[in-house]
């Protein structure tokens, strides 16, 4: 399909973000440029790391295990335009693409999956200001739908991390987005590459008195790197802020309307000879998106009260063009509305303080989904799914520290769920079903700081779950394996999947102030028990099923230098083994009779290695003058070691080979203004990031072949923004 014939949308963002650019092109009122005046008594800005929603102050570093932050500047560093695409700067994360579109990559962090692919075991979690933005259906996160543009600060916590919610087991990312402050502050952003893509941006924010606000919308289209892969991406996003002596609070908005084609994997030999080929042209994903969060906190004496709530709606429409057979059309609908309550403080305990925290939240959420066969040729689509669920979750969840000896902390966090999962046929009510899941999950940790608060041991142990997901109880018998994208049926309970992490580490910091070096290194193991896996039993179909027992354990080391003039060096190592510990008799579509795992066979699509390295340097120096000319350029570059395909968990084949890819950017600022330059796959490597088998009909018999995605190759972008 060509860009031009993608049909307008309802949302209209291109009109919004016109009108959003005249808003932002307004001129400030006479003083905005001068710092407002804030209460004394004001609460102070908080950074937490490894909870929902601030407190009065952080908790041990005990509770979290391994933290990690990427803030604004570092996004912007190298121009990142998913989540996916910014989590790859941190150590022992990986991504891929079974898709084919830049816009929707799947992460491999810990051996853990997150990706917007329903079937993919998902075990990371993703949360927007405190709340989770994995999908109800199944688990799945859309990254083209996250306000990547508005973000200042992503949080990654990694293992179950009891305080932030349900359903992560291998880590849990936090977005935290902006608001105004003051001086006030106002950027545009104009931007073109390679595949005729091309980017506007805008936002800006202020405060004025105990009031705040921030505007930012984002709008691009790209003609693909593959044939018939256009996409078209809107984003637009809200927020108002209330800062006085007694409350500390926001109301934001953000919506997305994108449309993005797809062009998957390709058969091995066309991928080597052609691998801008789409070999099913018209795939595509269409997503409309709409959510609003209120936050709050407040002092009451030596507690504080945080609370949460929110409301969002998703319309998505999966359009699959099937070589062999009707083509298929998928419609979600999702409504969720919740919130979360915290109380936190502190209280004497003899000569020491005991830090604590109390909560509790809740969520309805409304899912449907329609599966529709295409015919072709003018006849009209026949419904053959529809089912509904109105599930409920609630939780509570409590945690605390105290110090046991000097610089000796001890902290201890426990959450329970409650989930209650209903099946709704809306075509066949005999088949309806209920299922009720109920967890505790504890947390327990020690750290030990110098005393110059340098240098940090801690050591953990924590246990997570993951509830099944409607698709997945709806696709869990062998004897019924489900066409794709999925036909949905009261199946066999699967059992909720349990993981328990141990963790030991070291971190080290350079005291605050001028440049310094930052070092880290972990230790972990999780043993997982009744994994969830999607079994393909048949080309075209699967089912999902629990596996006894898998592990993941692994090593991470980051060395992080930053000089005092802007220079930045950086390298990351992460070893991670991903492997069944126990025998299983599962399907594959290479082999009629299946296939069998022992323990110690490792899972498809984690890399055993992981490096990446980068440097940035200035070239040019404004020497402190507002009207001179500085240039910088960095240089990053990554190795993926070699992976086993996905349909070959008895690691009988041939791997993924492992690669490296560079990238190279130039930035030059005058003035108001920042010319940037990058470019991607600096060297143009050939390479791929996932495997998978599939029958390919265009041969005689139509065999079963290994099917590949390729990486993208060398591609450049260049954008000019400026601030006034």
């Amino acid at each position: 399909m060509r860009l031009s014939s993608v049909p307008r949308s309802a949302f209209r963002l291109p009109r919004l973000l016109v009108g959003a650019l005249h808003l932002l092109l307004l001129p400030p009122p006479a003083g905005a440029q001068q710092p407002d005046s804030i209460p004394t008594d004001t609460l102070a800005p908080v950074v937490v790391t490894g909870v929902r929603l601030p407190t009065v102050r952080e908790l041990a570093r005990g509770l979290a295990g391994r933290t990690a932050s990427l803030d604004a500047q570092d996004l912007d560093a190298r121009g990142v335009r998913s989540l996916a695409d910014a989590l790859e700067q941190l150590p022992g994360v990986t991504t891929s693409d079974e898709l084919g579109a830049t816009a929707q990559l799947d992460v491999s962090l810990r051996g853990f999956q997150v990706s917007p692919v329903i079937g993919v075991p998902q075990g990371v979690t993703v949360y927007v200001d405190g709340v989770r933005a994995n999908e109800p259906d199944a688990h799945e996160v859309n990254f083209d739908l996250l306000p990547l543009e508005d973000v200042e600060r992503v949080e990654v916590v990694y293992g179950p991390s009891v305080l932030l919610g349900r359903n992560a087991l291998g880590a849990a990312v936090n977005l935290l987005t902006r608001r105004g402050t003051s001086p006030a502050a106002r950027e545009i952003e104009a931007s073109a590459g390679s595949w005729g893509r091309y980017e506007l941006k805008a936002r800006a924010g202020a405060r004025h008195g105990v009031w705040d606000y921030y505007l930012g919308a984002r709008y691009e289209r790209e003609g693909g790197w593959r044939q018939d892969t256009p996409s078209r991406i809107g984003t637009l996003f809200a927020k108002l802020g209330l800062l006085n002596g007694t409350w500390d609070a926001t109301l934001s908005y953000s919506g997305a309307d994108n449309r993005i084609f797809q062009a998957g994997s390709l058969p091995e030999s066309v991928a080597v000879a052609n691998p801008r080929r789409n070999f099913t042209g018209g795939d595509y994903f269409a997503p409309r998106a709409h959510l609003a969060i209120l936050n709050a906190q407040r002092l009451l004496g030596r507690t504080q009260l945080a609370i949460n709530a929110f409301g969002r709606s998703l319309s998505s429409e999966q359009f699959n063009a099937n070589f062999v057979g009707e083509d298929s059309r998928q419609r979600n609908t999702t409504r969720i509305g919740g919130g979360a309550a915290q109380l936190s403080g502190k209280v004497p305990l003899g000569r020491r303080e005991l830090r604590w925290l109390a909560g509790a939240d809740a969520d309805y959420g409304h899912v449907a989904v329609r599966i529709f066969a295409v015919p072709g040729g003018g006849a009209a689509d026949s419904l053959t799914e529809s089912v509904r669920t109105n599930q409920v979750d609630a939780g509570v969840f409590a945690g605390a520290n105290l110090e046991l000896v000097p610089r000796l902390t001890a902290t201890f966090a426990v959450r329970y769920d409650w989930i209650r999962v209903p099946f709704e046929d809306l075509i066949d009510s005999t088949q309806n079903g209920l299922n009720i899941f109920r967890r505790l999950s504890p947390r327990a940790g020690v750290t030990w700081t110098d005393g110059a608060g340098a240098h940090e041991l801690f050591a953990s142990v924590s246990r997570g779950f993951r509830a099944p997901a409607v698709v997945e109880l709806g696709c869990a018998d062998p004897q019924a394996a489900c066409p794709l994208p999925f036909a949905l049926g009261p199946d066999p309970a699967l059992k909720p999947v349990v993981a328990t992490t141990y963790e030991l580490g070291w971190r080290a910091r350079a005291p605050s102030g001028r440049g310094g070096v930052d070092a880290s290194a972990d230790v972990y193991r999780t043993d997982v028990r009744d994994d969830i896996f999607f079994i393909a039993s048949t080309v075209t179909g699967g089912y999902f099923q629990n596996i006894g027992a898998t592990r993941r354990s692994g090593v991470e080391l980051a060395l992080q230098w930053r000089g005092a003039v802007g220079e930045r060096a950086y390298a990351n190592y992460g070893y991670t083994r991903a492997s069944f510990e126990t025998t299983a008799n599962l399907a594959t579509t290479r082999d009629p009779a299946g296939e069998t795992v022992t323990p110690g066979d490792e899972l498809p699509m984690v890399p055993g290695h992981r490096v990446n390295a980068g440097l940035t340097v200035p070239i040019l120096r404004s020497h402190g003058t507002e009207t001179g000319v500085a240039l910088s350029a960095g240089l990053d570059a990554r190795y993926v070691g070699r992976q086993w395909l996905r349909g070959d968990e008895e690691n009988v084949t041939r791997r993924l080979a492992d690669y490296a890819v560079a990238d190279l950017s130039l930035t030059l600022t005058w003035r108001d203004f920042e010319l940037r330059g990058a470019v991607r796959n600096l060297f143009d490597r050939r390479y791929v990031s996932f495997g998978t088998f599939a029958e390919n009909p265009t041969v005689t018999g139509t065999p079963i072949q290994r099917w590949l995605t390729p990486g993208p190759p060398r591609h450049v972008q260049v954008s000019l923004s400026t601030d006034f």
